[in-house]
């Protein structure tokens, strides 16, 4: 069993005892305006053809967007298509799309993952379970390095719409708002990933 195993959060509430709660933790959001360097991006992704491809929608919209965030918050690195093995006894391993973690040094992660981001070809929906699962092995992994993560986030995308969750005290809240790659909502996107990152600015 992988975290690719997982397809309903009822699973998880079964296996690891964790609850699910609709919550607007990223109500207060402060818009970001993007640079020109990641508006470039965006638009000669749309000449791209990005139809039915996860892994092109992942280089070409999810991938920008990590590293438009990154460029002023350079406290954090990205892991692409990472192996993350936690614990396989109970399905905690596989690979994970991107994970966000507060090691700036080296090439494997050896500190606190603090977000996962989960890419999916179709609705939003189909990842809630793996990005929760996800989830939930960064938080026994952050445990195991002593750098313990009373919250970890997590984001389902399909290119154009993400979903945000947060994982705390063994609730898993997903923020009903679908945020967007459109130009009118793209700044609330990236305040959202703003919003999460400075949470663990400086933690180690």
């Amino acid at each position: 069993m992988a975290y690719s195993d997982f397809t309903s959060l009822r699973q998880l509430e079964k296996q690891f005892g964790v609850k699910q709660q609709i919550s607007r933790f990223l109500a207060d959001v402060i818009e970001k305006e993007p640079s020109v360097h990641l508006a470039f991006d965006m638009e000669e992704a749309q000449e791209m053809p990005l139809y039915n491809s996860e892994k092109a929608k992942s280089e070409l919209l999810i991938m920008p967007i990590l590293k438009e965030i990154r460029r002023n918050n350079k406290f954090f690195n990205i892991f692409s298509g990472y192996n993350f093995d936690v614990n396989g006894s109970v399905g905690l391993n596989g690979f994970c799309d991107y994970l966000l973690s507060t090691d700036t040094q080296s090439l494997e992660v050896n500190s606190a993952v603090f977000c996962i981001v989960e890419a999916k070809n179709r609705s939003v929906e189909e990842g809630f379970a793996q990005a929760g699962a996800e989830m939930l092995a960064a938080q026994q992994f952050n445990e195991a390095e002593e750098k313990p993560t009373p919250v970890v986030f997590g984001s389902v995308t399909n290119g154009n719409e993400w979903v945000f969750l947060k994982l705390e005290n063994q609730i898993i809240y997903i923020d009903p708002t679908r945020f967007s790659l459109e130009p009118h909502s793209l700044p609330t996107l990236l305040g959202a990933l703003q919003m999460i990152v400075e949470q663990f600015r400086n933690k180690d």
